[in-house]
């Protein structure tokens, strides 16, 4: 029952996504025609989301929301901050497919080649010594492309990594499958503690849901978005860009809430 609503509301209920503006449009227009005790509510109901796209838009807002409002914290990590870590996973976030059904192109989305740049500067930063795990799977799971990790280790290889110290786990749909399928790789090569990379609103989830299955990540944040949009229009002015890391952003603050309810988190 959790699982299915948690799919409902990830395709229709979250602020920033174009459903979930169709859906408050749609609601706002029926409210307007509706019954006069209730047709007051729907200018109240537009102004909220248009309110919400707006601030959105805007990226100092998306930056704040996409580094947990620490953009700070957010930088590289260094040798030192890495020391004792034995490995470097890398989960990989979304990839889109083009084409008919039998020659699919599959295109990573962003947030997957960030945090492959980040795997392969992490891989050189500690001489490519260390093996790199390269996490995620199907998206839907029959689609005949090749995995988001292969995607990742292609990646890392363009980047410099040696292939042969690249390592392939395709099953994972979610994070928390990541968590169940990278953790016993790890524990049984002995590669305790890992540099664990990912973007910084997915990070405080990623890493309670690795160490919830008994290993120790050591957080390295992959960069989150593009500055070229950013500079081209302001960080107070509003763009697209800016509104999908967003939407992101709320998405992964929603996921943190539902594993949390699931228990997937260690405590």
């Amino acid at each position: 029952m959790l699982q299915s609503l948690a799919g409902v509301i990830k395709i229709l209920l979250v602020p920033g996504s174009f459903a979930f503006l169709l859906l408050g449009l749609t609601a706002g227009v029926l409210l307007a025609y509706s019954p006069r005790p209730t047709r007051r509510l729907a200018v109240p109901l537009i102004t909220a989301l248009a309110a919400t796209y707006w601030l959105e838009s805007l990226p100092v807002v998306s930056e704040a929301l996409a580094t947990r409002f620490h953009a700070a914290d957010a930088g590289p990590r260094s040798v030192d901050d890495l020391s004792g870590a034995h490995a470097i996973v890398v989960l990989g976030a979304g990839a889109r497919s083009y084409g008919p059904p039998e020659l699919k192109v599959a295109v990573p989305f962003d947030q997957t080649i960030y945090n492959a740049l980040e795997g392969a500067r992490i891989s050189h930063l500690m001489s490519d010594r260390l093996p790199v795990i390269a996490s995620g799977g199907l998206a839907p799971p029959d689609a005949p492309q090749h995995s988001e990790a292969v995607i990742v280790r292609d990646l890392l290889v363009r980047g410099g990594v040696p292939p042969e110290r690249i390592l392939v786990e395709s099953a994972s749909q979610t994070t928390h499958e990541q968590a169940l399928n990278v953790a016993p790789i790890l524990k049984r090569h002995g590669w305790d503690p890992f540099v664990l990379i990912a973007p910084a609103v997915q990070m405080p989830r990623a890493t309670a849901g690795f160490a919830a299955q008994g290993v120790h990540p050591i957080a390295a944040v992959a960069p989150f978005q593009s500055k070229q949009e950013e500079d081209a229009t302001g960080r107070w002015m509003p763009n697209g860009g800016a509104l999908s890391l967003s939407e992101r952003a709320v998405y992964d603050y929603m996921a943190w809430a539902y594993y949390w309810m699931r228990g997937w988190l260690r405590p």
